[in-house]
C-alpha cells in the first residue's frame, strides 16, 4: 500500500541547522559548553557497574560508535591542532564486555570533551567542523552537538534496569 502523497502546499519542515543558526546570535558558546559539561557529568555518573539491562552492551557499543564519529568530525576540522588529543587504540567494540564498554564510554567522553575544548578555543574564522551535512563554525557546531550528546545519554539511561 502506497502512503498518501503530501499536498504540494504542505509546509516543508525546517532544516535542523537553520533553526540552530537562528539561535547562535542569542546563545553564548560558554553557556552551551556548560550545558554539555553538565550532560557529561550525568552521563559519567550513569556509567556505574551495576544495574544494566540485557541490551546494555549493544546500546553502549552504538553510543560509543556514534560518539567516536563526533570525535572524528572535530578531528577533521581541527587538522593538526587535534594532535594534542591522542588517538586511543582499543579492541573492536564487539569484543568488549560490559565493564570494558563502560570504561571505553568514559574514556570516549573525555576525548570528546578534550576535542570540544579545542574547537571552542579556535579563533573565529579559523575552523569549520562537519555536522548535519555541512561544515559549520564552532558556535553552530556546539549547538548541534548538545542535543546529539543528550540523545546518547538518554540511550544509556534507557539501558539501565531502573530506567
Amino acid at each position: 500500500m502506497t502512503p498518501p502523497a503530501a499536498p504540494d502546499d504542505a509546509p516543508t519542515p525546517p532544516y535542523p541547522l537553520d533553526e540552530l543558526r537562528a539561535q547562535v546570535p542569542r546563545t553564548s558558546p560558554a553557556e552551551v559548553l556548560a550545558a554539555i559539561n553538565a550532560l557529561s557529568e550525568r552521563y559519567q555518573a550513569a556509567l556505574t557497574p551495576e544495574g544494566w539491562s540485557a541490551a546494555a552492551e549493544g546500546t553502549l557499543r552504538s553510543v560509543i560508535g556514534m560518539e567516536r564519529k563526533m570525535g572524528m568530525e572535530m578531528r577533521i576540522g581541527l587538522g593538526e591542532r587535534a594532535g594534542s588529543v591522542p588517538l586511543r587504540r582499543t579492541a573492536p567494540l564487539a569484543s568488549l564486555n560490559l565493564p570494558q564498554l563502560l570504561e571505553e564510554a568514559r574514556a570516549t567522553r573525555q576525548t570528546t570533551l578534550a576535542l570540544l575544548a579545542l574547537v571552542q578555543a579556535a579563533a573565529p574564522g579559523t575552523l569549520r567542523v562537519w555536522t548535519l551535512g555541512e561544515e559549520v563554525e564552532p558556535a553552530l557546531y556546539l549547538l548541534a552537538l548538545r542535543p546529539r550528546l543528550e540523545r546518547l545519554g538518554l540511550a544509556v539511561q534507557g539501558a539501565r534496569l531502573n530506567a
